[in-house]
């Protein structure tokens, strides 16, 4: 259960004078439309925590990063960015954000396989995922959101073609890991169906509780 979480993580040398830090790392998963990244970025400002968002990892890699001209390559071409490649600019990340009183990891893992490199990485740093946070949101009402935010973001993928194809990945891909972190107890589910702020009042209820 969530009561039995540990409230804060010791990292060991992870200053230059090897004073210890005490961190908070969480997930937010959810199916595409859910609003991961609205209440990632309020989560992150409430708690003054890295808001590790893949989607803007990539874009700020490809602008001026020295993975961007791989990651672009992949993109070009049409094919997914590879596993080696998604784990290495989430690392460079953490290892920035050590300073910081914790993550919160949005759009990523993706895939099993990222989780458990996730898993490795934080481990060799004494840190560990302390909550999941899982936007639970049924396929319809994610439709009409994302169909609704097409008319104004101006993002080529909020067209049906692509939800439908991201849905697919997201149960073959992504469902899996919640089982992962299940078997640890540490996943807890937030009713997405309702509006922003009262998703936000539920997340705000649990992490309160624990941070």
């Amino acid at each position: 259960m969530v009561e039995q979480l540990p409230l804060k993580q010791t990292v060991a040398g992870s200053s230059p004078a090897g004073r210890t830090k005490n961190m908070f790392n969480l997930i937010i998963f959810g199916p595409p439309g859910a609003g991961k990244g609205t209440q990632a970025e309020i989560i992150a400002q409430e708690f003054n925590l890295v808001h590790l968002s893949s989607g803007a990892l990539l874009r700020q890699e490809l602008d001026n990063g020295e993975l961007g001209a791989e990651i672009k390559r992949y993109q070009d071409a049409g094919e997914l960015v590879p596993d080696s490649l998604m784990v290495t600019m989430i690392e460079k990340a953490i290892i920035k954000g050590l300073n910081k009183p914790g993550f919160i990891f949005d759009g990523y893992p993706r895939n099993l396989n990222q989780a458990k490199s996730l898993d490795e990485f934080l481990n060799k740093n004494s840190l560990e995922i302390a909550l999941v946070l899982n936007l639970d949101l049924n396929k319809d009402e994610a439709v009409k959101r994302i169909m609704l935010r097409g008319q104004t973001s101006g993002r080529s993928d909020d067209n049906i073609t692509t939800i439908e194809n991201r849905f697919e990945t997201y149960q073959k891909e992504t469902i899996p890991i919640l089982d992962y972190y299940q078997t640890r107890n540490i996943v807890t589910n937030i009713n997405g169906q309702l509006l922003i702020p009262e998703v936000t009042e539920q997340i705000m209820a649990v992490l309160k509780k624990l941070i």
